[in-house]
């Protein structure tokens, strides 16, 4: 239960490939925060509080795509706001939050089986940075959210010598669920979807492969990466 971290669970879906693949990997792939309206956040704060939550889940998913990018595909570097699309052997990865919902702790916790849970959906495109213009080669969607995990009560039992321990374990399971896991798990699906794709086009080979979780289907046997929540969300 633990590992699973609260039954958070990310897929892709629309998945698109575009135009003239790349030739090669790029030298550096550049990710850009993703543009977050305001009204697709529904979360607990408001004004001021709002801005800042917004402007750290941004810089938050930037951040986690680079590291999974540098790990798996290519060097990543999140590219400073305002600045300029560098031209190169370099790809940009940018998107769209559509959807984020904090949900409830508590619910999760106490009732889990989806109560309180969370839900991060965001719309993804890949470009390539070495023509005159900057061309997508890649798109997606991806969907998910925690918080299935059964919480405290599932483990009611009149013997409360079983019921205390089962409902500590239930309550500890769900509370790893949150944003942050949805987020890293994020991250770790638009970089194994970009990893299949450039297995496809031959510039990565098999062993080198992440392979991404898609709508509908069951996910590829792999070797798991481990997500450790973070305190908060």
């Amino acid at each position: 239960m633990l590992l699973l971290a609260g039954c958070a669970s990310v897929s892709v879906g629309n998945i698109n490939p575009k135009g003239t693949p790349p030739g090669k990997l790029p030298d550096k792939i550049y990710v850009q925060e993703f543009t977050a309206p305001y009204d697709s956040f529904r979360v607990d704060r408001s004004n001021h509080d709002l801005l800042a939550f917004v402007k750290a889940e941004r810089r938050a998913l930037a951040v986690n795509i680079q590291e999974q990018l540098t790990k798996h595909i290519a060097p990543a570097e999140v590219l400073p706001a305002g600045a300029s699309l560098p031209k190169g052997n370099f790809w940009l990865v940018k998107g769209v939050y559509d959807r984020v919902n904090q949900g409830s702790r508590a619910l999760r916790i106490g009732v889990g089986f989806g109560a309180g849970g969370t839900k991060l959906e965001t719309r993804v495109q890949i470009l390539d940075l070495s023509g005159k213009t900057p061309s997508v080669f890649l798109s997606m969607l991806t969907t998910g959210g925690s918080g299935l995990a059964p919480g405290a009560w599932a483990a009611f039992t009149p013997a409360g010598a079983f019921f205390i321990p089962g409902a500590v374990a239930n309550a500890g399971g769900a509370s790893l669920g949150g944003l942050s896991v949805d987020r890293v798990r994020t991250a770790r699906e638009i970089t194994a979807t970009l990893s299949e794709y450039c297995f496809q086009k031959g510039l990565i080979t098999e062993r080198r492969t992440r392979r991404p979780k898609k709508i509908g289907l069951m996910p590829a046997f792999q070797r798991p990466d481990f997500v450790i929540p973070k305190k908060g969300l």
